[in-house]
């Protein structure tokens, strides 16, 4: 079926074109331009009074099973995966290639030292004690089908957990034996002084805003090293605020009412004393863009108040809130993370690329919350069923592998630290 969408304003992932028609043929975009791309016997869209996007990026998620179908409807049609176990990535990988679901690109498990983040939520998985096992870990991650690599440096100083944590020239080997495998390698890191230190291994990515205050000069040396920093300013929404993704209406009526639930009781869980400083987080994204820094937009779902697909719309409020403009914004979710994560194929609405689309109702480069107004979404030229994850047995998995894993982690603090959550 060949699909011709006439009458939109078209934002091409880096910027508003003259564009008002797109021809969608064979899972590809076959044209873009003036209404006359219709033709007899075409499947007619009229977006009159709408805009439309390429497929949203999610460049930072853990998977959960059914994530990629929840994500898809939130016009997230692709999500990169930075550390999951081998089998929750089988099955999104599996699933991911119907029309109803995100496309999946995984890290599989994360690089980490033993005892390392995240081990609480995840172990046993294999680990790297030092630079002689970088290329044993690498070929296990590409046999698992690993798109790019992740790696961990983080000692808990960035938060209230003391942990062990890969190495320097550890994570110089990894990137190294990466490289040569022809993956792209994000680290994540928490704090500026971390994000500093892995810019001689020649990481990719950093997988985080740092939480802290970054001095010009670190600004500066991360620009000058070319890499980029995926976002996670999401992740403040699972603290006290602005009522995160439950006062967002158009984004909680999708949620549907067990997801809802999840997040008011994610609201009145146990919280440390001293909580992050998301402003400093928000500082950082704005001097690291003025400085030229790549800023790919992620989530980092299903950390506690944020979920798959729901959650980019408020990461892309957060990066206005921050001070890009947000034109800059929704590239940072569509051509940008393509751009930094090899996806050639997407994240631009251009003939010869994949017809993964969104139709928002608004003018979303100039008012950022009109992306929570979503149309339509279509997948390799397919429209997606929106409606189809609420009360599916998808749902039901994904918040029974979430209750699993909060639960692992309670159990592991109170071991730990003899805190009762």
């Amino acid at each position: 079926m060949t699909t011709t969408i006439t009458g939109a304003r078209v934002f091409d992932g880096e910027r508003r074109t003259d564009h008002t028609a797109v021809r969608l043929d064979g899972g590809r975009i076959a044209a873009v331009g003036a209404d006359t791309l219709l033709r007899p016997g075409d499947e007619h869209v009229d977006a009159r009074g709408g805009t439309l996007l390429p497929g949203l990026i999610d460049a930072h998620v853990h998977l959960l099973p059914g994530a990629p179908r929840q994500a898809i409807t939130f016009g997230v049609t692709t999500v990169l995966d930075m550390f999951s176990k081998p089998d929750t990535v089988r099955e999104a990988l599996a699933r991911g290639a119907g029309p109803d679901c995100a496309d999946v690109r995984s890290s599989s498990v994360g690089a980490t030292a033993p005892g390392g983040h995240p081990s609480m939520m995840y172990a046993p998985f294999p680990v790297v004690t030092g630079p002689q096992d970088a290329e044993r870990f690498v070929a296990g991650r590409v046999a698992e089908g690993a798109a790019h690599l992740k790696v961990l440096y983080d000692d808990g100083t960035g938060g209230p957990m003391p942990m062990p944590s890969l190495d320097v020239p550890t994570i110089a080997a990894l990137t190294e034996a990466a490289h040569r495998a022809g993956l792209v390698v994000a680290a994540h890191v928490s704090t500026a002084r971390g994000a500093v230190d892995l810019l001689s291994t020649g990481v990719d990515v950093l997988a985080h805003v740092p939480f802290d205050a970054l001095t010009a000069s670190q600004v500066d040396a991360i620009a000058a090293a070319g890499v980029a920093v995926v976002s996670t300013l999401s992740v403040a929404d699972g603290f006290p605020g602005d009522g995160g993704l439950l006062a967002e209406p158009a984004l909680a009526a999708r949620l549907g009412p067990a997801w809802r639930g999840v997040l008011e009781r994610q609201g009145r869980r146990w919280l440390p004393p001293q909580l992050p400083d998301f402003a400093a987080a928000r500082a950082n994204a704005r001097l690291l863009h003025q400085a030229g820094v790549p800023l790919p937009a992620g989530t980092d779902a299903p950390n506690p108040g944020t979920v798959h697909g729901a959650s980019l719309h408020r990461e892309l409020g957060h990066l206005v809130a921050a001070g890009l403009a947000p034109a800059a914004a929704l590239t940072a979710a569509t051509a940008r993370p393509a751009d930094v994560f090899g996806l050639a194929d997407r994240g631009r609405i251009r003939p010869g690329l994949r017809a993964d689309l969104v139709l928002v109702d608004g003018r979303p480069d100039e008012d950022i919350t009109a992306t929570q107004r979503l149309t339509a979404v279509w997948k390799q030229g397919v429209r997606a069923d929106p409606g189809g994850y609420v009360g599916s047995a998808d749902e039901q998995a994904g918040l029974a592998a979430l209750r699993a894993q909060t639960e692992k982690v309670i159990a592991a603090v109170r071991d730990r630290f003899g805190v009762q959550l």
